[in-house]
């Protein structure tokens, strides 16, 4: 073995030895994924969401609502397919108390339409336990569950 000249060499490995850990592929068939930090903040903090779509030619457009009983806002990205960013970011700052809902569409160019959902907590000073409870969804009725809540915990 020979001796190290830099700190760089130092660190280099052949190719043969090399693991590469947390690698993750993502087919066109993946979910859309919603991550949020925190789940559950005081009022006027801000809440950051990470929305993972997988790569695909079909990939169109990418919608991200975020609805509490008070308040709704909706941003719309474009998507050109494969030359689209897998990772998008966003950000709500200074929300009011409330139970908030996070919902990304992915749709593709066939019309095709993939969801998922998660939900958040805004807490102020005089919140009791029901603000952890998570709105209803919009035009739905409020008995009939939603298929995306069941796998998000809402």
């Amino acid at each position: 073995m020979r001796t190290a000249k830099t700190a760089r060499d130092r660190f280099l490995v052949g190719f043969g030895g090399v693991v590469l850990a947390g690698a993750v592929s993502f087919g066109a068939d993946a979910p859309v994924s919603v991550a949020l930090r925190p789940t559950i903040v005081f009022a006027g903090r801000d809440v950051r969401a990470t929305v993972r779509t997988p790569r695909d030619p079909r990939n169109r457009e990418l919608r991200v609502t975020v609805e509490a009983p008070d308040f709704y806002a909706a941003s719309d990205v474009q998507l050109d397919g494969t030359d689209a960013p897998a990772t998008h970011q966003f950000t709500w700052r200074e929300l009011p108390s409330g139970a908030y809902r996070v919902e990304a569409i992915l749709t593709r160019e066939d019309g095709e339409r993939r969801t998922a959902t998660q939900c958040f907590s805004v807490l102020g000073l005089d919140d009791s336990v029901d603000a952890l409870k998570p709105p209803p969804r919009r035009g739905a009725p409020p008995t009939a569950p939603s298929t995306t809540e069941g796998r998000s915990g809402c």
